[in-house]
């Protein structure tokens, strides 16, 4: 049997030990996200939806169950340049320039770093004229945009995405939203974000799988069918609110 391509968990279980307490972070994960798909993870903190990310990226095994990313397991995919992520703290060097942040996922695979493909890369997230720039710099939405162009430039076949923009204003983030979405039709990516806002969640994902904690479970997964691509005008889109009231009272117990 081949392993299933995009992200595929199935009943994947994890538990925490510290302090005399065991934590039960996740209890029987099943998630597919087929190839090309984007898919959004809502839920409370504490509920387990960074420690899902962090058991596809291989960062942490699990005590049971099956995770496939791009048919391989997690640290096959990410060996292979298969996976890219960005999280809420860009995590730039501050003594390298934007160009040179671009290139370090390059660096560390020891593939070329071509100066035409990083400079696409820097294009796609609307950084061009800015290659020389040190991130002290730059906005904290530009330091983002930095952040994905490095995710993105090994051509990664799946993009996780850790609450990327939870550290901008609402204007920003909203403006972000959209670049994301632009930027993820252009890759053709298989992409998972990890976001506390129900409305980015919305506006961005083609499913919005809902998760509640103690344990850390999925209780619901919600299709989103609005038309792409997604205008600004969609966040006041009175069936958007509807969607975005629903996932609200799922997300609360309702």
């Amino acid at each position: 049997m081949l392993a299933p391509d995009g992200i595929s968990l199935s009943g994947v279980c994890k538990t925490f030990a510290g302090r005399g307490k065991v934590v039960e972070a996740l209890r029987n994960v099943t998630l597919s996200c087929p190839t090309g798909s984007f898919t959004a993870i809502i839920g409370p903190s504490g509920c387990g939806k960074s420690t899902v990310m962090r058991v596809a990226l291989g960062l942490e095994s699990a005590d049971k169950g099956e995770v496939y990313i791009a048919g391989k397991a997690p640290m096959q995919a990410a060996n292979a340049g298969e996976t890219g992520v960005a999280f809420q703290d860009a995590a730039l060097l501050p003594w390298r320039s934007v160009r040179r942040n671009v290139e370090v996922p390059l660096e560390v695979l020891r593939r070329s770093t071509g100066s035409k493909h990083v400079q696409d890369m820097i294009d796609l997230v609307g950084l061009n004229g800015y290659e020389d720039a040190l991130p002290g710099e730059l906005s904290g939405g530009m330091r983002q945009r930095v952040a994905i162009a490095r995710a993105l430039v090994t051509h990664p076949q799946i993009l996780f995405m850790d609450e990327p923009f939870g550290s901008l204003d609402q204007i920003l983030r909203r403006q972000m939203n959209l670049e994301l979405q632009r930027i993820w039709t252009e890759t053709g990516s298989t992409a998972l974000l990890v976001t506390h806002g129900i409305d980015e969640a919305v506006f961005l994902a083609d499913r919005v799988v809902v998760m509640h904690a103690n344990p850390g479970q999925i209780v619901d997964v919600i299709d989103i069918e609005f038309n792409r691509p997604r205008a600004a005008t969609l966040f006041s889109d009175l069936e958007f609110h509807k969607v975005c009231d629903h996932i609200a009272e799922v997300l609360h117990g309702g």
